[in-house]
């Protein structure tokens, strides 16, 4: 049996990240297999209707977890975002452990960009870290990719669109790297199609990059009226540790270490812009965050 006739189970698929990923291995005419809770839910069956392999479990489950790994060929790990840092170390390192038990012959493990050398001090950072040293002192082969600031966080309700301006953490004239959540699925579906090329390679990755001057341009031009952009005040930083940490790690910190886009390009020449993100798949996002 061939490789690309073997499953690769995907967390999170009824998810941003995961479900990008699901999306993108099905193009590829790779077979998908997914873990989830509620196989009844409409996000299951809708993953179960475009082809995936739905088995049900948790990631509290492990014995479902085997047998959603029995004979696949790689495995993509990401973790959500409201697991406290104990609970995301643990599921982390755990699937890792359960990938070489179940003779995966390639992990991709979705950490995040604000990883760097130091800790961080906020702790739901600091675990993804810890993750990623386990899975390199296991004997599976691993890419890690460390996804930059989503898109999607800019459209969010909350950061002052409907009132004509964008709240975010950079100063005007800094610059902002961001990935959309549809090119993620892109870029690890090719790292599986090429582990020798990718296998034990840790990557930032990012779809675009632009200044605060640059994201109020896109974002007037998009929206049809003027979106001025300003940084977030000083005392909201200094009454959210994540915000600040953010905010700071983009100036000096991981945040601010540049990606490659030519690289970015050659990995995944589909690659959303801002504004094409903003003009197409985002615009939703955008329509209802500006009321």
């Amino acid at each position: 049996m061939t490789n690309d006739k073997h499953p690769i189970l995907v967390f999170g698929a009824t998810g941003r990240q995961g479900g990008s990923v699901a999306k993108a291995l099905l193009k590829a005419k790779r077979p998908v297999r997914a873990l989830v809770l509620n196989t009844g839910a409409p996000a299951s069956i809708a993953l179960q209707d475009a082809g995936v392999e739905i088995v049900p479990g948790s990631f509290e489950d492990e014995d479902a977890i085997r047998a959603a790994m029995k004979d696949a060929y790689g495995v993509f790990s990401v973790l959500p975002a409201n697991l406290s840092a104990e609970e995301e170390e643990r599921r982390g390192t755990s699937i890792a452990d359960l990938a070489v038990e179940s003779g995966v012959t390639h992990l991709v493990y979705s950490s995040g960009a604000s990883v760097g050398d130091k800790p961080t001090g906020v702790a739901r950072f600091d675990a993804k870290p810890r993750i990623e040293a386990h899975i390199r002192k296991s004997p599976v082969t691993a890419t890690i990719v460390r996804p930059m600031i989503f898109m999607e966080m800019l459209v969010r309700p909350g950061f002052g669109l409907d009132k004509g301006q964008l709240l975010s953490l950079i100063r005007p004239e800094h610059s902002i790297q961001l990935t959309a959540v549809d090119d993620i699925g892109k870029f690890v579906a090719a790292m599986f199609a090429d582990k020798a090329r990718f296998g034990s390679v840790t990557l930032k990755i990012a779809s675009d990059r632009l200044t605060g001057y640059e994201l109020e341009a896109a974002l007037s031009e998009i929206a049809g009226r003027t979106i001025a952009y300003a940084r977030f005040p000083d005392d909201v930083l200094a009454a959210n540790a994540d915000l600040a940490h953010m905010a700071r790690s983009l100036e000096d910190g991981p945040l601010a270490e540049r990606v490659d886009l030519d690289l970015m390009r050659e990995i995944n020449p589909e690659i959303l812009t801002f504004r094409a993100w903003l003009a197409g798949i985002g615009r939703k996002a955008l329509d209802e965050a500006l009321g």
